[in-house]
């Protein structure tokens, strides 16, 4: 327990913001590039994620994404005929495999799995609970602190058939991620004091 809390405290934080794709035909599992009918986008950044580490190579992460059913598009079987709102709330735990690499790379592949909530403005499977795994790769850049984030899970809605429901769907995202380093004291490293002196100390003789 020791060892868990000293990694947590010692692991950066990372933050996210990204574009997702949902791809929520009520077929997620075939024809996984048809993008024209099946594919939902948003010109703006959908996704929001931070992550913590814990400990060898395990992290967990938040993510909310906020994305549009689009008219015309195929959601569930059935064509929408106007645009609807589209919310997930997910909590992942990643595994790295980065820390088990015998040498240092930018490139940093993992697994993930986790649970989450779905929200459709639709009739047909409003609102489910899903189970989520995946896969997704970061690049980093500038001392490992920024990177590109590549991200691709399917999620399984917790109702009957589980396998073949139309509930399920995909999720993809592309997005910038940033490492967040601090200290037990809640500052970045380095730094020590109030951020901003108004009044400099005085030196007792």
């Amino acid at each position: 327990m020791k060892n868990l809390k000293r990694s947590v405290k010692k692991s950066p934080w990372v933050f996210g913001l990204g574009w997702t794709v949902i791809d929520d035909d009520g077929r997620p599992f075939n024809q996984l590039f048809e993008a024209e009918k099946a594919w939902n986008v948003v010109p703006y950044p959908s996704k929001v994620s931070v992550e913590k580490g814990l400990i060898q190579g395990w992290s967990v992460e938040a993510a909310i994404n906020y994305n549009q059913l689009k008219d015309g598009k195929l959601v569930n079987g059935d064509i929408v005929s106007s645009s609807r709102s589209f919310l997930s709330v997910d909590i992942n735990g990643k595994f790295s495999f980065a820390e088990f690499m015998k040498k240092r790379s930018f490139f940093d592949p993992y697994l993930l799995h986790g649970y989450g909530f779905t929200w459709r403005d639709v009739t047909t499977h409003h609102t489910v609970a899903t189970f989520n795994i995946g896969l997704g790769f970061n690049c980093w850049f500038y001392n490992d602190k920024v990177g590109i984030n590549v991200q691709s899970q399917a999620k399984f809605a917790l109702t009957s058939p589980i396998i073949k429901t139309g509930a399920n769907y995909l999720q993809h995202s592309l997005g910038i991620v940033y490492k967040l380093q601090l200290n037990e004291r809640g500052r970045k490293p380095g730094r020590s004091g109030s951020k901003y002196k108004f009044f400099k100390s005085r030196k007792t003789t």
